[in-house]
């Protein structure tokens, strides 16, 4: 009994740990299958923790600090009357507008964002809370325990007792994938992901699809940061991430770009990040514990490379540039100006 008891403790562990990185998997797999890479997941994570830390912070309530990480409120109204806003959007904002818009490098993007995203968050907390170092503590997620089902011994320790934002990150997954499979709109998603020229035949607006899915993705990586924030140590650290973002974008591959695929393969990497914490419990050289998540990664894409088919047009800008009809327009004024040839 004590071994199911340690086992079912183990797993409860692997599914809290595995919460972020799942949301930041569903933000990468929503970008991607609209044709755009967001290796700015670990960035947009960090900058959306701490003002998910904020707003719990001044207002007492983990909902209030989770909307203030993701804005989803804010990002559903910018998208419907063509205005935009900031926080876990507002990264993905800038991914959006630099690549779709603007053709911009989509891997120097990110890694500009990554750059970006701790190095604000450090600012600001240092003007709000005179630190660099760790936030003041914070009102985080409480447990939820499903009634009866909590009652039993090792099943109601492994499906019961989470903070509400897993039960939040289980739903998100759910959806996404009946949406991103079942419904018209995640057609066109996946459609122009995989060729978007044929969409824009169809009068579809290639720019606003993917910017949507963008944005949408950076609501999601905000709700990841939010959640890595106040689901367990309920303190913004400014490097607390650790590298979770850049797990998230080998876990959407793992799973095939598909939202039910990416949380299987991040409970790889819960579990990995479980037996570290475990590991180091029992003395074994922190060093070598910190390495098992991206050991896993290795592992992963080495077993599932050659099985690996991204979208078509994953990373591809389209070829028409925001500058476009503005450069069309001054060619055509330039041509009446000068008038037929002699």
């Amino acid at each position: 009994m004590d071994f199911w008891i340690s086992f079912a403790n183990f797993f409860a562990s692997a599914i809290r740990l595995t919460a972020p990185i799942a949301l930041g998997t569903l933000a990468c797999t929503i970008s991607e299958r609209a044709g755009v890479i967001n290796i700015g997941i670990e960035g947009s994570m960090i900058f959306s923790g701490f003002l998910a830390a904020v707003g719990s912070y001044y207002t007492g309530s983990p909902w209030v600090g989770l909307l203030c990480g993701c804005a989803a409120l804010v990002v559903i109204a910018a998208v419907l009357i063509g205005l935009f806003a900031a926080h876990g959007a507002f990264l993905a904002l800038i991914l959006g507008v630099l690549a779709i818009y603007c053709n911009g490098q989509q891997i120097v993007i990110g890694i500009g964002l990554n750059l970006f995203g701790p190095g604000f968050a450090y600012m600001l907390m240092r003007a709000l809370w005179d630190t660099t170092g760790i936030s003041p503590w914070v009102e985080g997620f409480h447990t939820v325990n499903i009634p009866v089902l909590s009652n039993i011994p090792v099943l109601g320790t492994m499906l019961s007792g989470y903070p509400s934002c897993v039960y939040l990150g289980l739903l998100a997954v759910a959806v996404m994938q009946y949406l991103l499979r079942r419904t018209a709109w995640g057609l066109r998603i996946r459609a122009v992901g995989e060729n978007p020229a044929a969409v824009a035949t169809l009068g579809i607006n290639v720019y606003r699809l993917r910017l949507r899915a963008v944005l949408l993705g950076g609501v999601f990586a905000g709700m990841a940061g939010a959640v890595m924030c106040l689901s367990s140590a309920n303190v913004f650290v400014n490097d607390m991430s650790a590298g979770t973002g850049f797990m998230a974008f080998a876990a959407n591959q793992f799973g095939q770009w598909s939202p039910v695929g990416g949380y299987l393969a991040t409970l790889l990497f819960g579990v990995m990040s479980a037996l570290r914490m475990r590991l180091q419990s029992f003395g074994v050289a922190t060093q070598l514990t910190q390495m098992l998540p991206y050991l896993a990664a290795l592992i992963g894409i080495k077993l599932t490379g050659m099985r690996m088919r991204a979208p078509a047009a994953n990373g591809a800008p389209y070829p028409h540039p925001l500058s476009a009809p503005r450069v069309r327009r001054k060619a055509a004024a330039a041509a009446s100006t000068k008038g037929p040839k002699a």
